[in-house]
This record gives structure tokens, C-alpha cells and sequence, in this order.
């Protein structure tokens, strides 16, 4: 689908967002996690991936499946 393309090339890779989550302490809310990662100076596409807000749960679950 060409939505699931656009959203491939935008999402950084899963590895690249856990690099810069290293230490966090788990269980860990959405907030902790965009918390943590600006404190650890994560590069833009993973805060932005991080602070995104959903528009319905079909999304969720694309975005979940490309990570």
C-alpha cells in the first residue's frame, strides 16, 4: 500500500529507537520514553516517531508492525 511506504520511509528503524532508549526503566509511559530519549539527545525522526499522535488504531497497529 503506498501509505504503509510513506510510513516506512519516515519511521526510523526499531534498533535506532532502542539506542537511544538504552537504560530506561521499564514499564515506562509514552511521556517517559520522550522524556528520556530528548535527555539523551535523540536525533529528530525518533522524537518525532516517539511524540506522534495516532489518528485511529489501524495506524497503530501499521506502525507497530513496521518496527
Amino acid at each position: 500500500m503506498a501509505g504503509e511506504e510513506v510510513i516506512d520511509m519516515v519511521l526510523p528503524a526499531a534498533s535506532r529507537i532502542l539506542d537511544h532508549l538504552g537504560d530506561v526503566a521499564y514499564p515506562a509511559t509514552r511521556e517517559d520514553l520522550v522524556d528520556y530519549a530528548r535527555k539523551a539527545h535523540a536525533p529528530g525522526d525518533i522524537m518525532w516517531t516517539l511524540e506522534r499522535r495516532y489518528a485511529s488504531p489501524e495506524i497503530v497497529i501499521e506502525t507497530i508492525g513496521m518496527m
